[in-house]
């Protein structure tokens, strides 16, 4: 297929529209926490408003991922965006913590229309051997707005404050004004240019006849996609724990403001994203499971040695180290779950792979800032590594990284690469 084709303006727009949702979900990364805590929550309950947002994400990935095989993934990515817009302006104007509990629970509803909804339709729309290079277009830009806003948003909170007077808690509230709109521009772009391409107003030909219920997963496919659940799990366990806690670790281990927050999760974003692309190919040409071994080494190994880290310029250095390594395996290990799921039951397969990275994410971010909180002051001493030091700040990240590299053994002895040729899988 020509290289035109590949990037059709569907292609093209479902990936900006991503892109721009992302910059609009990350806008308030660099200050949640305090947000949360200025109406009157604890540090220690943190990690309960992003697990609810998982919560409801992770029960509703997969009926919304069945649904848009069925009804099509057009209209549930619309529904998802649409949501969006109301919730930014509800969660600019709360008035107390709880209230701002409930809509991040809602936030989870919105995220699970989309997300399984519009991956499903990139693949429907590229060629097979061709998924790497395809995955790695849209995770770029998709991280793109992931990394761009932290740093958007703690400006505008910063200026809101310094610029136009208003109160720290009020300068808190603008940027999900912004993220509202974002998602406005967003949905124009879905109805303009994405193709529908499930359900009886697809706007592609289609030539499968076999029906979603005589659908089997069998032998080294069903195996596979099984590990990988569990792995995909393990994944958001170990990101979880280092969510929430990353913020606060900057901000109290070395006395970063948001500004500064927002920079560095920025900039060490940017420094993964620029081989996003390049290693989404590399994946189509040596081979899934190569690539994500040298990504998730780098980005786990990256995670235990933070710590470590002597002032800001270090620690952000060892942050962009992890992001190379997350932005190295992403295209990839999505790839490698698009070879193995049939186009028939694409979005359901997705939503559970969501469902299982929102369900360890959900204990990761509860125990993560427990451990912060608990250990942060302390310091332990390794007695076999010759008395090494270590902050007690950065047990989380420990934990993450051992936590990583055990689901990447669990992966490479027991997840089968389909061939590289195409071929059918299972019975489809």
């Amino acid at each position: 297929m020509r290289r035109s084709e590949l990037y059709s303006a569907s292609v093209i727009v479902l990936s900006i529209t991503s892109m721009v949702e992302n910059i609009a979900g990350a806008l308030p990364m660099s200050y949640f926490p305090y947000y949360a805590t200025s109406l009157g929550a604890e540090i220690w309950f943190i990690g309960v408003f992003i697990a609810a947002f998982m919560v409801t994400s992770a029960f509703l990935s997969s009926p919304f991922g069945s649904l848009s095989d069925r009804a099509g993934r057009k209209k549930l990515i619309q529904a998802g965006l649409l949501a969006d817009v109301f919730l930014g302006i509800l969660t600019g104007l709360v008035p107390n913590w709880q209230t701002l509990l409930i809509i991040r629970a809602l936030n989870g509803v919105a995220t699970a229309a989309v997300r399984p909804a519009a991956e499903a339709s990139l693949i429907d729309q590229v060629p097979k051997r061709r998924k790497g290079e395809a995955l790695g277009f849209f995770l770029t830009l998709t991280m793109v707005g992931w990394f761009i806003g932290p740093i958007f948003g703690g400006t505008i909170q910063f200026l809101s404050e310094t610029t136009l007077g208003l109160t720290l808690e009020d300068s808190y509230r603008i940027p999900y004004f912004v993220d509202s709109l974002l998602s406005v521009i967003a949905i124009g772009l879905v109805a303009w240019k994405v193709k529908e391409t499930r359900g009886e107003r697809s706007d592609l030909k289609r030539t499968e006849t076999v029906e979603e219920d005589d659908f089997k997963l069998t032998g080294w496919v069903l195996r596979s996609i099984r590990v990988l659940y569990v792995t995909t799990l393990t994944n958001g366990f170990a990101v979880g724990f280092i969510a929430p806690v990353g913020v606060l670790f900057l901000a109290e281990v070395f006395g970063a403001v948001t500004f500064q927050i927002g920079a560095i999760l920025s900039i060490s974003g940017f420094v993964g994203i620029a081989c996003n692309f390049f290693a989404g190919k590399l994946a189509d040409k040596w081979g899934r499971k190569p690539v994500i071994t040298i990504g998730s080494l780098s980005s786990r190994l990256g995670s235990m040695v933070l710590p470590f880290a002597s002032n800001l310029w270090q620690a952000t250095g060892v942050m962009a180290l992890r992001s190379l390594g997350i932005n190295v395996a992403m295209p990839a290990g999505r790839a490698l779950r698009a070879d193995l799921a049939p186009a028939k039951i694409r979005g359901k397969l997705f939503g559970r792979f969501t469902a299982f990275f929102d369900m360890g994410m959900i204990a990761g971010v509860l125990i993560g800032p427990w451990l912060f909180q608990t250990f942060q002051f302390q310091e332990f001493k390794i007695e076999w590594l010759g008395g090494l030091i270590v902050k007690g700040a950065g047990l989380p990240f420990f934990v993450s990284g051992i936590i990583g590299l055990i689901a990447l053994a669990l992966l490479l002895v027991f997840v089968e690469e389909p061939p590289r040729k195409e071929k059918k899988i299972g019975n489809y």
